[in-house]
């Protein structure tokens, strides 16, 4: 239960939440920074389809029949609520380690033995060529709904007794899992498979991601090369935008025409492309995308990612606020993000959107056990929040 006490407007049938004694600051917020996925984009059809068909596509590499579908929302989900996982990379390698080790023993075995074998710096596309060419004999066949639902009930206990997980702390209960089973050294081939983490173009697991996500017109003007296995339509085609151009107009009366930017893990190009003529609202100066300073930096970029508040602060040196911050996400990360930088700048608030999840009730309660600030159904309720604020 929390420990935090809020008020409750109604607006439009769904609830908003405000933390009691918050009221004040609200009222003197004169910024506002977003993310964009799942709060100003809507992502159920572009990045959770990316997780999934990532999943599928390693799969179908290997000697096995799935019945049923790889990977699940839940799953997404649950990981999403671990605070570590901005980065749907890193949601993709967990569910594909997690995946590989509930496949069939005799399977596992079969792939890291030709693997085994497989020569250091063979390239992407030779090496599942001859991966699947090895493979076109005995296939196994199983279905993982059981492991699916084991998965979310692993994470679910594990985070009553921790506030953040990431990529390196599931990584240790895969490798406990891998100890149990017998199967170390064959997760170890897996990894190496996968060449996580890792660039566009060495990775597998990352240059299958973005060729779905970006398809090949994405790939060539954001890595200025042609796609590898996927040459069709990027998922991120599918995406489009969660707020209104309506509430855009007021929020730049309330806090000012260059007060407003984003701060995202995803990149520029695409989110210009989604937002369309939206995207001229926001101050283009101050906004931060993580994705594309990591392909400008490296791997080493991975380190200032959410919750890491290095974005909030980058986007507040260029707006120079006089009053208070308020951030707008939809995650674990977002939340810690802010409460980061609140610890440094006490000039931060946190709004937390929930509308846009598949599990809205399970992330309303965690916003309400971690004191979110406010939460609130969709973006485009920030209008009446600040109303309400103001007339408090």
């Amino acid at each position: 239960m929390s420990t935090f006490v809020y008020n409750t407007l109604e607006i439009n049938g769904q609830q908003l939440k405000i933390k009691e004694g918050i009221e004040k600051s609200l009222a003197n917020v004169d910024a506002i920074i977003f993310d964009c996925d799942g709060v100003l984009i809507d992502i159920n059809n572009s990045y959770n389809k990316a997780i999934h068909k990532t999943v599928e596509y390693i799969f179908s590499i290997m000697p096995v029949d799935i019945i049923g579908p790889i990977t699940t929302d839940a799953q997404i989900e649950i990981l999403r609520i671990c605070g570590g996982f901005n980065n749907d990379w890193d949601t993709a390698y967990v569910l594909s380690e997690w995946t590989f080790l509930n496949m069939p023993k005799e399977c596992v075995k079969r792939f890291s033995d030709v693997m085994s074998d497989l020569e250091a710096g063979t390239s992407l596309t030779d090496a599942v060529n001859i991966l699947s060419s090895s493979f076109k004999g005995t296939r196994y066949k199983v279905s993982l709904q059981e492991h699916q639902e084991e998965f979310v009930e692993i994470l679910g206990k594990v985070m009553k007794t921790k506030d953040y997980l990431d990529r390196y702390d599931i990584d240790t209960i895969m490798d406990m899992i891998a100890a149990e089973k017998g199967l170390v050294n064959e997760l170890r081939q897996f990894r190496r498979f996968l060449g996580y983490p890792g660039n566009f173009g060495e990775s597998l697991l990352v240059t299958v991601f973005d060729e779905l996500f970006y398809g090949a017109e994405g790939v060539e003007a954001v890595y200025n090369t042609k796609p590898s296995f996927f040459n069709g339509s990027g998922l991120f085609q599918n995406e489009k935008p969660l707020i209104e151009e309506e509430v855009l107009i007021k929020l730049q009366k309330i806090v000012g025409h260059s007060n407003l930017t984003i701060a995202s893990g995803r990149d520029k190009w695409s989110a210009n492309r989604v937002l369309g003529k939206l995207f001229k609202y926001f101050n283009q100066k101050a906004a931060v995308f993580l994705a594309d300073e990591v392909r400008l930096i490296g791997p080493e970029a991975h380190k200032v990612g959410k919750p890491d508040p290095y974005s909030l602060f980058k986007a507040v040196s260029y707006l120079q606020p006089k009053g208070n911050v308020l951030y707008v996400g939809d995650s674990a990360e977002d939340l810690l993000m802010v409460k980061n930088a609140k610890n440094a700048m006490d000039v931060f608030i946190f709004a937390g959107v929930y509308a846009s999840s598949n599990v809205p009730k399970l992330k309303i309660e965690y916003f309400m056990k971690k004191g979110a600030d406010v939460i609130m159904p969709t973006v485009n309720e920030l209008p009446y929040l600040f109303t309400h604020a103001k007339e408090g």
